[in-house]
């Protein structure tokens, strides 16, 4: 199960606005029941019917961790919140990393929440709380209200571009798994568009078909429909015949290399030919199968279609699975499901063993998808990896530049 509701939290003394908005989030399974949120201030005013809502970043303010969770009188609970405050980005070397408070505020809050019946505006208004804000003392230090807003957790908007005779990727073979099923399984609301289908393809020394990095940045820059980060997470998918510097796809600009923002967009190439390096040199370092070597990339359908799912997947800052073994799952990188099938770690060889498994979020990148403050998923913010930190709201996350 998952929801998301939107709350609105006054606090008496608080630096700053004295509302602070924004989601708490909502995750279960047989045994627990997880609690996170992301805090904002300013002046912007959520619309409780779009959903999950989304603020500027500028205005980022606190992440919402639980502490505890009891069932109360009346349709009532007791909730117990930390909310551990944004202090920004420092350089670390060759990484921003995003800086909290060494504490929680105040030591943590509890607070009693009531149902009521919501404003005009809210999705289901008999699912409205509100209640009282108590430090350890049990003195009140603010009003919390609450009311469900949406079953997903967040919503972003992925566009598709491609170059003029490059398919587009939108299902399996199969055709059930989906931008969508894929999507739906983590808990996130997501709304494809299928952008410019015939962008021109730039002169290469590489030869023809071929994209440098900064080349498919330029692009993306230029054939993406407009774009507001402060009011959509928009993640870009560009698909291109060939590349320069890796062979199937790769985060395009992975720390904001060219202008700042990091994130905005990733990359997969059809017609690699599998089995080669980027150069078109023969990878002898993995022993793909014979009947599959020198084959373009779209040619093997479901691979493919994984390996474009892979991509976006890093650009909400998840790196490949660090098990020593084999994991079954869209994160992990091409060349372990050819060393699987050869080492027997999977009962069919590449591409045989791409089914249905390999086209799901593992169910930790679920829970960091779904869990992790909005700073290290959201499109335009923290570098990739940067959220790979020990600190007080989050715990340790890692995460390393990987390709698909």
């Amino acid at each position: 199960m998952h929801y998301t509701t939107l709350c609105d939290n006054a606090l008496a003394g608080a630096t700053g606005s004295p509302s602070y908005k924004g989601p708490l989030r909502v995750t279960s399974n047989a045994t627990t029941t997880y609690i996170s949120g992301d805090l904002y201030n300013g002046t912007v005013q959520p619309n409780p019917a779009d959903g999950s809502p989304i603020l500027p970043r500028e205005n980022y303010w606190a992440y919402v961790r639980s502490t505890s969770l009891t069932a109360g009188s009346n349709g009532g609970f007791s909730v117990g919140l930390e909310y551990w405050q944004f202090k920004g980005f420092a350089r670390r070397l060759t990484t921003n990393e995003t800086l909290w408070a060494d504490d929680a505020l105040d030591g943590g809050y509890t607070i009693d929440m009531t149902p009521k019946t919501g404003p005009s505006g809210y999705p289901d208004p008999q699912n409205y709380f509100e209640g009282d804000v108590k430090i350890s003392s049990g003195a009140v230090v603010g009003h919390l209200t609450m009311g469900w807003v949406s079953s997903y957790l967040r919503r972003i908007n992925l566009e598709i571009g491609t170059v003029n005779g490059v398919t587009i990727p939108s299902a399996d073979t199969s055709g059930t798994r989906t931008w969508k099923t894929v999507f739906d399984d983590v808990g996130y609301d997501i709304k494809v568009q299928i952008g410019t289908t015939d962008i021109p393809e730039p002169s290469n020394p590489a030869g023809p078909g071929f994209f440098t990095n900064e080349q498919e940045h330029a692009a993306v820059l230029q054939y993406r429909s407009a774009t507001d980060f402060d009011k959509e997470w928009k993640y870009y998918l560009l698909g291109v015949r060939r590349m320069v510097e890796v062979a199937r796809g790769a985060m395009i600009d992975a720390g904001g290399e060219y202008n700042s923002i990091p994130r905005e967009g990733t990359c997969i190439a059809s017609d690699w030919l599998v089995g080669t390096y980027p150069n078109g040199t023969t990878d002898d370092t993995h022993a793909w199968p014979a009947s599959v070597r020198g084959k373009q990339f779209h040619t093997l359908h479901d691979p493919w279609f994984r390996t474009a799912l892979h991509e976006v997947g890093h650009m909400f800052n998840l790196g490949h699975p660090t098990d020593f073994d084999f994991v079954d799952n869209l994160m992990q990188d091409t060349e372990s499901y050819v060393d699987a099938g050869e080492q027997g770690k999977t009962t069919a060889k590449f591409p045989d063993n791409v089914g249905e498994q390999s086209l799901r979020f593992g169910e930790h990148d679920r829970f960091l998808m779904q869990h992790r403050p909005d700073t290290f998923v959201r499109p335009g913010w923290v570098n990739f990896g940067s959220a790979a930190q020990v600190c007080g709201p989050t715990g340790t996350f890692r995460g390393k530049r990987g390709w698909g």
